[in-house]
């Protein structure tokens, strides 16, 4: 993808670890992206009226609430961002519930980096 469209594309991560907030803010940043991280719901929430994203990359399982939920509520307030979810362990979901939630795909932790670079810039590129 150009530099220059990369960095016009703004990606929220979400995880209630602190370290994977870090590596992956890292990764995309370094990768010419402009990151938000938040470190749960209400967060993200708040940093979503505020702030337009291209992506939203959660974990499944985050403190006291769910990222399932989470893209649930992100595709009720912007009508449309989409999301990639993260887990360790992750749970199954019929097609129509993922397409409701705006999940467009899952990906299993520990994740292969150039996998998710990969697969995030041609989320991005389909939606330039």
């Amino acid at each position: 993808m150009h530099e220059n469209l990369k960095s016009n594309r703004k990606i929220l991560i979400v995880d209630d670890e602190k370290n994977y907030r870090i590596i992956l803010s890292r990764l995309f940043s370094r990768a010419g992206y402009q990151v938000l991280t938040a470190a749960g719901v209400e967060e993200s929430m708040t940093l979503l009226r505020q702030e337009r994203v291209d992506l939203v990359l959660t974990d499944v399982y985050l403190s006291g609430a769910n990222g399932l939920t989470l893209c649930q509520k992100i595709q009720d307030l912007t009508g449309g961002t989409p999301c990639m979810v993260f887990s360790a362990c992750l749970p199954s979901r019929n097609k129509r519930e993922n397409e409701e939630a705006g999940i467009i795909d899952y990906i299993a932790k520990p994740f292969d980096v150039s996998e998710l670079l990969a697969k995030v810039e041609q989320v991005l590129f389909d939606r330039a």
